[in-house]
């Protein structure tokens, strides 16, 4: 009895400890390099590339015309449509901008397989949110992605929202 009065007060405190106070994985600060949050400690991390991107309605359908649910494939399509047409979602300050990256589909395909973080006092219903706005091409603003190479190999992805 005593075990499971235990079990519903750890329960019941952590329901109430905020999101940005745990040791989460995000970003602390992101520019030349990436401070990353990881296992609980900061960790630097090289930036490759940054640009921001205006997720619009072309940029949710793939080339055979199949919606895309994932922020990953919406990323990655909003890239393809950059460097495949040359042509920029927007106008004036919200607007794609070209990134020397993710310019062949090899290199876009590593969306797939990123690692992704938002910032650390982003709450969790703000990461659904951002997440639900770049699915459905509702950002307000554009998004700024920041990729790194992540202290584990591979690819990292920061994103946030500009507006």
């Amino acid at each position: 009895m005593i075990r499971n009065f235990f079990k519903v007060v750890a329960v019941v405190t952590s329901a109430f400890l905020p999101v940005a106070g745990m040791a989460a994985d995000c970003v602390e600060d992101a520019g030349d390099s990436v401070t990353l949050r990881y296992r609980g400690k900061p960790v630097q991390a090289k930036v490759i590339e940054s640009y921001t991107a205006l997720i619009a309605p072309r940029d949710l359908t793939n080339s055979r015309g199949v919606r895309l649910n994932d922020v990953a494939a919406v990323l990655q399509q909003d890239r393809a449509n950059v460097h495949k047409t040359g042509k920029l979602d927007g106008d004036g300050y919200f607007s794609d901008q070209y990134d020397g990256y993710f310019t062949s589909l090899k290199q876009r395909s590593q969306f797939g397989s990123a690692r992704y973080y938002t910032a650390c006092y982003m709450t969790e219903a703000d990461n659904a949110a951002l997440k639900s706005a770049i699915v459905n091409a509702r950002v307000e603003g554009a998004i700024w992605v920041v990729a790194f190479r992540h202290p584990k190999g591979g690819l990292g992805i920061y994103l946030s929202e500009v507006n």
